[in-house]
């Protein structure tokens, strides 16, 4: 087997499962956002954001 036919390279790898994470836990301190320690992250990502 080539390394054209192994698929993504190991840093590949690496990145795709840091963005699943990150999405994971902006979704689950999205679910949190009525908590007092969760408020003020969700307010700061919707002026990031713009909305």
């Amino acid at each position: 087997m080539s390394a054209q036919e192994a698929g993504p390279s190991v840093l590949a790898r690496l990145v795709l499962v840091l963005l699943g994470l990150s999405f994971l836990g902006a979704a689950w301190v999205w679910g949190h956002r009525s908590e007092p320690w969760a408020g003020p992250l969700v307010h700061r990502a919707r002026q990031t954001v713009g909305r």
